[in-house]
């Protein structure tokens, strides 16, 4: 080992900008790795001359009986990677300049220890050490933002739970051309209410990013630097660019070698510069660069001028839930927050991996019930009207209300959410179907669910809440009476945090016991438990809406999809065949088609010119010569159920798909290049309001038999089309998308040619007598 003696001056400062509390450092580098340092803090405001001493392992060659020479660095107390990279004091120590002894004990001694004096700081660079590097305070809060119905008011709000438990990392972000880096700078953990505090000292450094180990490549910066190359008809690079930041990138740009330093190229793999070239600066890029305000806005170099007196942060958080760590929170690049100011408040909103508990509610009224959602609906959105028309059970039936989301029935099972008073400890539920009496649900429909609550360190493994027999009476316990059981349970703000409040039990419309589709009623029937958890008679009563003295009840109109299918048609001529894939036994269509007719669609026929002259049929896989006035008609069905439990008919669309990933709406709610008309079913829609407007008995629509109409110039080229028919029906199970939920389809493709744009591949037809002409058939 080595050791370096000497004495930190700091006797330069004056006495007004002097900070004895300030730490400082000094190190032995080479080769930008410290070798040995020591940490060093006046005594008070009179001691300026500040004694030290490093020890380190002095660098050696392989061979060499000399070590390299080091250099005395001195500056604030950093880490490493700061530290290096700030202004400091520097000193050169020469290991080997010493006069070799006779004696070696006297050459041990000089090689143990070497005294190098006094290392004056000036007063310039000790004010940067005070001003260049500040403390960062982040306060932030992390949750799940989620839309909530008030009933009261009749509106839509934002609802933020918060997400505890979440490791929340704070990242600095340097770009440099297409290149970046991300060093992770502050972490925290958020609390119950999902908050997180970090701070962390931040210094102005200076710009070496030809040192900076392991950068990435941003891709999406990648791309728009070579838009803008290309533009500018200058070199691209080569795909992919290497790993790290590569000086002949700006040596080609620049049309010859750039001046760089010495090390730099070495440390590259280039040789020395031998001959005058521009130099590599931000202002001689930019003038030969065109100006890019994207990039700019980005904080690219060299359309923005690189400097880091600031951190530039990302977040990223984690969280354990069910088992396993997800990412609930990713920033890219793009969403850089450039500069922060010294205290930074943020909000993150996690996405759907998070576990958050909810907040945005009122602790339940005793002696009632409160009916809130089925699934993601609110239940002041179902409808109680008996009409005419008899809109019960239907969800979102007002005028304003556009499809998809109009005249919703239900399917499957549904979660049924709601409040039920801390003094109802279980509850049964009683349904109606279409006016009849009441009976109890019955298991399976009559399901149950799971939830747990935060222990302050994690959630609760999931606890069981269902249907059970206490007393002869199949019943649920309330979440208010599980925690009367089991008066341990950790409370935080007085209560217990669940990760579902409002889970009341689910409806599973699908399950033997039950009358298929129809309108059901709900109701619920509650009770107190005894101090042996038996129920007592005496309690049992239909649980009243909060605040009224009627029951609380609900109205679902069910209705399920069957899988039935027509058996085959075979077609004839003209005619397209249906459903000749289909499988009675498996109860399948194949990929395409599905085995059901809740809806059903296929395309009928297909004519060229139809109602003229020389008209002709288009089967599939033809190949049809188009000109731009000609016509194509489609002929299409698109049906579901012609009963009274059913016509819940949402919608359709018709599309050509050709190329690559080309394709046009022949027909669509919001339009389409067809003309679209009743075959001879006039409420041809396609949409459920439009079918409505046209004459359809609201809420049902059965759908029928329609055709559109094209022209050749409507294609937009010689190429194979394919055909899709998609239809919907208006179910939902409270949160699914209708469009995607109870569907079918129809595919047929033909290729068109059109004479015009494709004449080596459809030249002129020929008359019986072999002469051509445009007239020929």
């Amino acid at each position: 080992m080595t050791k370096i003696v000497g004495e930190l001056d700091l006797s330069q400062i004056p006495d007004a900008e002097y900070k004895p509390e300030l730490e400082l450092r000094v190190a032995v580098v080479r080769e930008d790795s410290v070798l040995g340092s020591v940490v060093l803090k006046p005594a008070g405001a009179k001691q300026r001359r500040l004694p030290f001493e490093v020890e380190f392992t002095p660098p050696l060659l392989p061979g060499a009986r000399r070590p390299c020479p080091v250099v005395v660095l001195a500056g604030p107390n950093l880490a490493d990677r700061e530290f290096l990279a700030l202004d400091t004091v520097r000193h050169v120590v020469d290991l080997g300049a010493a006069p070799e002894r006779a004696a070696a004990r006297a050459a041990a001694a000089t090689a143990a220890q070497l005294k190098i004096g006094a290392v004056a700081v000036d007063a310039s660079i000790y004010r940067c050490w005070l001003l260049c590097c500040r403390t960062y305070t982040i306060n932030g809060r992390i949750v799940c933002r989620h839309w909530q119905y008030d009933p009261r008011r009749h509106r839509w709000s934002f609802c933020d739970e918060p997400v505890p438990g979440a490791m929340v990392e704070a990242w600095d972000v340097d770009r440099f051309w297409w290149w970046f880096w991300r060093d992770e700078v502050a972490s925290a953990v958020t609390d119950v209410n999902g908050n997180f505090h970090m701070t962390f000292r931040w210094c102005c450094l200076r710009w070496r990013p030809w040192l900076r180990p392991n950068p990435a490549i941003d891709p999406e910066v990648l791309a728009r630097i070579q838009q803008v190359l290309a533009a500018a008809q200058l070199p691209l690079p080569s795909i992919p660019p290497g790993p790290d930041p590569d000086p002949m990138v700006f040596q080609r740009l620049l049309g010859g070698a750039a001046s760089l330093p010495g090390p730099v190229l070495a440390a590259a793999g280039l040789p020395a510069v031998q001959q005058p070239a521009a130099a590599l600066s931000a202002q001689g890029l930019r003038a030969l660069l065109p100006a890019s305000p994207e990039l700019a806005a980005l904080r690219v170099w060299p359309w923005w001028e690189w400097d880091d007196c600031a951190p530039d942060v990302v977040f990223r958080a984690t969280q354990r839930c069910d088992g396993r760590v997800s990412v609930i929170y990713e920033e890219s690049n793009a969403q850089t927050r450039w500069d922060i100011p010294t205290t930074l408040n943020v909000t993150l909103i996690a996405n759907d991996q998070a576990c958050c508990l909810p907040s945005c509610r009122d602790p339940e009224c005793p002696e009632c019930l409160t009916l809130t959602w089925v699934g993601c609906t609110p239940v002041d959105l179902i409808s109680t009207n008996a009409g005419p028309p008899d809109l019960r059970g239907y969800a979102r039936v007002a005028l304003a209300d556009a499809d998809p989301w109009k005249d919703n029935p239900f399917f499957g099972s549904l979660q049924i959410r709601g409040g039920v008073g801390w003094d109802v400890d279980y509850f049964k539920v009683q349904i109606s179907r279409d006016g009849a009496p009441w009976v109890d649900l019955p298991v399976p429909a009559f399901a149950g669910y799971a939830r747990r609550y935060w222990t302050g360190g994690g959630f609760s493994p999931y606890i069981d809440f269902t249907p059970k027999n206490n007393s002869g009476q199949t019943v649920i316990m309330t979440r208010h009476h599980y925690e009367q059981l089991n008066p341990g349970l950790p409370q935080f703000g007085g209560q217990v945090l669940w990760d579902d409040y409002d889970t009341l039990f689910y409806f599973d419309s699908t399950q033997p016991g039950l009358t298929p589709d129809g309108l059901y009623e709900l109701r619920f029937v509650g009770w107190a438990a005894d101090a042996a958890d038996k129920l007592i008679a005496s309690s049992e009563r239909i649980l009243p809406t909060c605040g009224q003295d009627t029951a609380e009840r609900v109205d679902l109109r069910i209705d399920n999809q069957a899988r039935v299918h027509p058996a085959p048609s075979l077609g004839g001529p003209c005619k397209i065949p249906h459903g000749l894939e289909c499988n009675p036994v498996t109860l399948s269509c194949g990929l395409i088609h599905q085995y059901t007719v809740e809806p059903d669609c296929y395309i009928r026929e297909i004519w060229k010119n139809e109602g003229q002259p020389g008209q002709s049929c288009v089967a599939a896989c033809d190949i049809v010569r188009l000109e731009p006035t000609d016509t194509l008609t489609i002929h299409f069905s698109v049906t579901c159920p012609a009963t009274v439990q059913d016509g819940h008919l949402g919608g359709y669309w018709l599309r050509a798909e050709y190329g690559a990933s080309q394709a046009f709406y022949i027909v669509e709610a919001g339009g389409g290049v067809g003309t679209l008309a009743g075959d001879p079913t006039s409420e041809f829609g396609p949409g459920y309001s439009q079918a409505l407007a046209q004459g359809a008995p609201r809420p049902q629509w059965y759908g029928g038999d329609f055709k559109v109409t094209l022209h050749g110039s409507d294609f937009p080229g010689c190429c194979a089309y394919l055909l899709r028919l998609w239809a919907w029906k208006r179910t939902t199970n409270g949160c699914s998308d209708p469009t995607v939920t109870h569907v079918n389809q129809f595919e047929l493709s033909f290729t068109v040619l059109r004479p015009e744009m494709c004449p080596d591949l459809c030249p002129p037809p020929r008359d019986p007598s072999g002469a051509a002409g445009d007239n020929a058939p």
